[in-house]
């Protein structure tokens, strides 16, 4: 009887561990090398978000999210040109600096919305009022 509960337990314990999987975002369209990238990737359930950040490049910038499960996430980014760590916003409360929101689900280390592969390609909005 033991044995059945310690070969349970195993097999439980592989199993969740083989659902966490890594998922690459690559933020694309960044008009300027100054300032940083900030991403966050959250959870419809209660839990700890997925954080990063990079220095600004031109063109794109990669994250990579480790030992994600799956479920259904809110991706949102951000460029950060001043280093103030905080989306800046006009007088009307729109925002003057680079982001991109998106929802995503993941399974089995895949995005399933967006394409066959683990990688999420979201390209960055500028409004009008940004340089």
């Amino acid at each position: 009887m033991k044995k059945f509960f310690l070969a349970t337990f195993l097999i439980i314990c592989a199993t969740g561990y083989s659902t966490a999987q890594n998922v690459k975002v690559t933020i694309t369209g960044i008009h300027g090398n100054t300032g940083k990238i900030l991403i966050m990737m959250q959870s419809n359930k209660a839990g700890k978000p997925y954080q990063d950040m990079s220095e600004a490049t031109i063109d794109s910038c990669s994250f990579v999210f480790k030992n994600v499960n799956d479920g259904t996430y809110k991706i949102s980014a951000f460029h950060d040109e001043n280093g103030n760590y905080q989306i800046d916003k006009d007088e009307k409360g729109i925002p003057i600096e680079g982001f991109v929101v998106k929802t995503v689900a993941v399974k089995d280390g895949k995005i399933t919305n967006i394409g066959k592969d683990a990688t999420a390609n979201l390209k960055i909005f500028y409004p009008k009022s940004a340089k």
